[in-house]
Order: C-alpha cells, then sequence, then structure tokens
C-alpha cells in the first residue's frame, strides 16, 4: 500500500512539473514574439535575481503565518503556496514601477504590471516558491521528528531515575525483611549480621550513583551479600562462582540485584536447595538459578527494569532475561 502511494504521489508531482515547464515555455513563447524583453542585457538578468529574491521572501512570510494557523499538512502548504503569490504580487507590484523609474527614467501602467506579475510568477515564483515550501516542510518535519525523539528520550530518563530512587528504599526493605527473620530463628547472629549489613549498604551507597564500577569491585561486594543471605537462609540457597577474569566494568549492584530476585521469587530449602550460579561468557555476565517459583510473589519487576533502562540509555546495550521449564537466566553486558 505505501508502495502504491509512493508512486502516486511521484506521479502527481512529475505531473506537476510538466505543468509548469509547459506554461512556462507557453509565456516565453508569447513574451518573445510579442515583448520587448532582452535576455542578454545584464538589467535583465538584476530584475531576474531581485525577483527571485522576492519570491523566496514571500514564501518564507507565508509559510510564518500560517505557521499560526491550525492546518494540515497539505492544507498548510497549498495556503502557504496562494498566499505567497499574494505577497509576491504586491511586492512586485512596489518593485517593478520604482526599477523603471529609478533605472530607465521610465513609467508604468497597470497592464504592464500584469505581464510583469504573470511573466515573473510563472518563471520565477512557481519553482522558487514550491522547492522552498518544500524545503520548508521537510527541514520542519525532520525538527518535529527529533523533538519527539528527544521527548521519548526524556520521558525514559525520568523513569530510569524514579527507579533509581526507588532501589533505595527496595535494597533497604528486603534486608531488613531478612533481619527481622533472623531476629526470630537466630538472634545470637543479629549483631554479625548487622556488621555485615553495614558493610553492605555503605557500598551501595557510596556506589550505586556511579555509572559503572569495576567487576571486581562488584564480586567483593557480591561476596558479602552472599554472606548475608548465607547467614538468613543457611544452606537453603547455594551460591557458586565461576569467574576468572576480573577486567571489564559493570552497573553497581546489577549482581545484587539478580541474586536478590533469585532469593525472593524461587523456592529454596536446606533439603532441596536452590542453585545460583554466576559465570563469566566472553563479555557477559550470565546469572543463573533453578526456576522454582514462589506462587504468592509477583513482584513489581523494579530490579530488572532499571537494569534494562540503566544499559539502554547510559551503554545502547541490551541486558537479556531468559526463562525455560527448569532456568532462569539473566545476561548482562560487560562495559
Amino acid at each position: 500500500m505505501s508502495t502504491k502511494k509512493l508512486i502516486l504521489n511521484s506521479l502527481l508531482v512529475l505531473l506537476f512539473i510538466v505543468i509548469i515547464n509547459t506554461i512556462q515555455t507557453y509565456v516565453l513563447h508569447i513574451t518573445r514574439r510579442f515583448g520587448d524583453i532582452d535576455f542578454f542585457k545584464i538589467p535583465t538578468h538584476i530584475f531576474g535575481i531581485i525577483s527571485c529574491i522576492i519570491s523566496l521572501v514571500s514564501t518564507l512570510i507565508a509559510w510564518k503565518i500560517t505557521s499560526k494557523i491550525h492546518l494540515t499538512k497539505f492544507s498548510r502548504i497549498a495556503s502557504a503556496f496562494v498566499l505567497s503569490i499574494i505577497i509576491y504580487a504586491i511586492l512586485q507590484s512596489i518593485y517593478y514601477p520604482v526599477q523603471r523609474f529609478l533605472i530607465f527614467d521610465l513609467g508604468t501602467d497597470f497592464n504592464m504590471l500584469v505581464g510583469n506579475f504573470v511573466f515573473t510568477t510563472v518563471i520565477f515564483h512557481l519553482y522558487i516558491s514550491g522547492l522552498s515550501l518544500a524545503y520548508f516542510y521537510f527541514q520542519e518535519s525532520a525538527q518535529t521528528k527529533i523533538n519527539l525523539q528527544n521527548t521519548e528520550k526524556e520521558k525514559e530518563i525520568l523513569q530510569y531515575k524514579i527507579l533509581q530512587k526507588n532501589l533505595e528504599p527496595h535494597f533497604l526493605f528486603n534486608n531488613l525483611s531478612v533481619l527481622a527473620g533472623l531476629v526470630k530463628k537466630n538472634p545470637t547472629e543479629v549483631e554479625g549480621f548487622i556488621d555485615d549489613f553495614s558493610d553492605v549498604y555503605r557500598y551501595y551507597l557510596n556506589h550505586s550513583g556511579k555509572e559503572l564500577v569495576t567487576l571486581k569491585e562488584e564480586l567483593d561486594f557480591l561476596t558479602k551479600y552472599i554472606a548475608l543471605m548465607t547467614k538468613r537462609f543457611r544452606s537453603a540457597y547455594t551460591f557458586e562462582i565461576n569467574i576468572n577474569d576480573e577486567n571489564g566494568f559493570i552497573l553497581p549492584c546489577a549482581l545484587q540485584l539478580c541474586v536478590e530476585n533469585a532469593i525472593k521469587h524461587n523456592r529454596g530449602s536446606e533439603e532441596n536447595p536452590l542453585k545460583i550460579n554466576i559465570s563469566r561468557n566472553e563479555n557477559f555476565i550470565i546469572i543463573s538459578n533453578d526456576y522454582k517459583p514462589v506462587d504468592f510473589t509477583a513482584g513489581s519487576g523494579v530490579g530488572n527494569q532499571f537494569l534494562q533502562k540503566s544499559y539502554e540509555l547510559n551503554f545502547g546495550k541490551k541486558v537479556n532475561f531468559k526463562l525455560s521449564e527448569t532456568l532462569y537466566t539473566v545476561e548482562i553486558p560487560l562495559i
């Protein structure tokens, strides 16, 4: 359907050009047969250049005026074209007699004004105005597209900022929930948990606002976080980190978010522990866990959304989330 529309529009433009060319040829024939214009004289060329400038100014004024009126695209172009002819006629009716009087010391009657207007409109204005309006239209359309893209970008950045703000209470609440559970089950370990939690939370506060941290820093932080989870859940969740190459950079707390989600949304017990594996595959960190969903945790998705938005907006990269019948995997690109 779009191809047919393109062909139709192309044919209409071609038809318009043929009509204008035909009219121009006829006007030039009449001018040569009955007129006294000498196309080889310098003043004639100067007159033509100034007429083109008047045409361009008329079109620009018409385009500006019609921009203040709510019109469809086609209506605006048509209205601007008609208005430009009116403005051009007014300006030419001033310029032409002044030019004749100042240069040639000649007068100008009404018929001469009309003849000059018809001639210069057909020879100069139709093309100048048509091409200028096409340029103005495409330039404005391109700017509108850029503005829309910028608006969408600003919306995404705002959403990213909101997600980033939501992460801090999200992180704090989840760990305080762990602390509350520890108070009930293992009160003797509360003091040690609080000390470890202070270290973990200090890292979060110092690094969460950064764009990137080294993979080594993030793995050290993750090790401390896993120690907290082990105190809380014992052997209900088992962790295996298989990363020999610690070069590269990663979003702060990205690995912790994935491990936290795995614990929160999946069942684990000492009899049947949930296995969580962190490994590296070239320039990706792979976090995978057994898929044993807990029925009552729908989840807000704020962590995954934050990861996705952060990598898209800041680095133009994508975080991959994969789900099979037995395994849930997150692939985080290294920078």
